[in-house]
């Protein structure tokens, strides 16, 4: 899938399940960081993804609220 297809698709979503997705994100995050401690993680790379979607679905977030507010 694209980025542009991600966010397209956060876009559509409802509140809830985008606070799912980052906390979903967050918990994978938290498993690559001590994956990596102990030496296990292969690609480290893919810490740096996760972050910036935690980045963006967050941006989306607030996107969303503050729509909801005016």
């Amino acid at each position: 899938m694209k980025k542009t297809e991600i966010l397209d698709k956060a876009r559509r979503s409802t509140l809830k399940e985008i606070s799912d997705k980052i906390t979903e994100n967050r918990k994978q995050l938290f498993t690559l960081n001590q994956e990596k401690i102990l030496g296990k993680l292969k690609n480290v790379a893919e810490i740096g993804q996760i972050k910036r979607n935690i980045a963006r679905l967050s941006t989306i977030l607030d996107e969303k609220v503050s729509e909801s507010v005016k």
